[in-house]
């Protein structure tokens, strides 16, 4: 049986719990005879063990921490005190061992938070940050930074959730001081060396990340917030998620890369909004859909997370389309095409139609073919009667949009490529004629086209 007794931050924090179990030992194991605890556990007995020559024979802590548990558990059966500077509880060794009582101790947190510890502040020793893969920005506690060394990588880590000039409370033995984040390298350290730090208040940050727009979103939503983003629903903002995807695409066919930052955070803002608006409903958590997207993820790429094989990218595409078919129970080409959302714009569902069911076998089989597909209803839709040029000007976009498929060309976008061409082109003609003082309605067919060469002329 392995006892931990927790040491507390300095000399005189030991319990009497802790010191009876000491005592009471077959066996006391101190981690370090360079800490307080081995003065403490001095006053007690004499013939405690220390761990310092596995410190000599370590490569790094992951194989210190192996070593140390290895020593404890040689003991077999006997009564073992492991006596650790600190509460006890988050000790790296300790971690690695099952089955141990833990007499807490003073922990090196209360040096730097105290009682007045805000909540949900996360815990971390320095080994554990360093090997974290995120930190978030929430109030941190980190403990045992024992040397400049480590105390570097602490402070870049913290780096990426907090901002330099963010104020942390530190304390190195019994010297508690405050300093900037950027500060903490130029520190001094023992093994008692602990950090409190918290997020500057959202209006005095400069850098924002996902975790801090969520917030935003929650003050805006909250009881004090703004009355009309409070007032909104699912239903209210569905319009504003097409517009602001309308313009990111924008943004990026321009290759703008301001407006496309500023697109892409509005874009993740109406993401955000309805999370909020969930939540605040009760009808599903964030998690929910994070949870949902991973797997999504993980399930249709089995070629990377599973064992089936793909080695270029229309072989991923298979893979992708295979597992969504599986996972929306569709068994056939009639089920595929009507899966196709109709909230779609005309021209992109067009397109993903005629790409499903081209996967069941409705096809043309060549460009050539599709192209005299286009010819027929042209024809049509030039001879049909004005009542039915509604249905043949549909059939006509349909075929186009077939045609541009079978190119390897996307609809909508070359749609909206040319669109923009027209407009630049249009605009040049206006700034022309105005340098000029004519009117279009004033000019030759033969003028009006010589005005739209020069216009293509300059804008492409």
């Amino acid at each position: 049986m392995i006892t931990v007794v927790g040491m507390g931050r300095q000399r005189g924090d030991l319990t009497a719990n802790g010191a009876e179990a000491i005592r009471r030992a077959d066996a006391v194991v101190v981690k370090s005879a360079l800490t307080h605890a081995a003065e403490d556990v001095a006053q007690i007995r004499s013939d405690a063990i220390f761990c310092d020559d596995l410190y000599q024979q370590a490569q790094d802590f992951e194989q210190l921490n192996d070593l140390i548990a290895e020593r404890l558990r040689s003991f077999g059966g006997k009564k073992v005190v492991f006596c650790v500077a600190g509460d006890g509880s988050d000790d790296s060794t300790v971690q690695r061992l099952d089955g141990v009582r833990v007499i807490a101790g003073v922990g090196f947190q209360s040096a730097v938070v105290g009682n007045d510890m805000p909540a949900g502040t996360v815990f971390y020793t320095a080994q554990d940050i360093c090997a974290a893969k995120r930190v978030l920005p929430r109030p941190t506690v980190v403990k045992c930074i024992d040397d400049k060394y480590i105390a570097s990588e602490v402070q870049l880590k913290l780096l990426t959730a907090f901002e330099p000039t963010t104020r942390a409370v530190f304390c190195c033995g019994t010297r508690t001081k405050q300093i900037r984040l950027d500060e903490l390298v130029r520190q001094r350290f023992d093994y008692r060396t602990s950090l409190f730090i918290a997020p500057l208040p959202l209006t005095d940050k400069q850098v924002f990340d996902y975790y801090d727009c969520a917030d935003v979103m929650t003050v805006l939503c909250g009881e004090n917030g703004c009355p009309w983003d409070r007032a909104q629903t699912h239903l209210t903002i569905i319009k504003n998620v097409i517009e602001e995807a309308y313009e990111l695409a924008d943004a990026l066919q321009k290759q703008d890369g301001e407006h496309t930052v500023e697109e892409l955070g509005d874009l993740l803002m109406q993401v955000i909004f309805h999370l909020e608006i969930a939540h605040n409903n009760g009808e599903f958590e964030p998690e929910t859909v994070y949870t949902a997207l991973c797997r999504k993820l993980i399930d249709r790429h089995p070629h990377v997370f599973g064992e089936i094989v793909a080695t270029n990218a229309d072989e991923s595409l298979d893979v992708w389309n295979a597992q969504k078919l599986k996972e929306h129970k569709i068994k056939n080409t009639a089920q595929n095409v009507a899966d196709v959302p109709r909230d779609m714009s005309a021209l992109m569902r067009c397109q993903k139609v005629s790409s499903r069911a081209s996967k069941g076998g409705y096809e043309f089989e060549s460009v050539a073919q599709v192209a005299d597909k286009v010819k027929e209803e042209l024809a049509e839709f030039l001879s049909a009667p004005q009542s039915d040029k509604q249905m043949e000007g549909g059939d006509l976009l349909f075929a186009c949009a077939s045609l541009l498929r079978l190119s390897d060309v996307d609809a909508e976008t070359a749609l909206l490529m040319s669109t923009e061409k027209f407009v630049r082109r249009v605009t040049e003609c206006e700034r022309l004629l105005a340098l000029r003082g004519q009117r279009l309605p004033d000019m030759s067919p033969r003028q009006f086209d010589d005005l739209w060469q020069e216009a293509k002329s300059n804008v492409g």
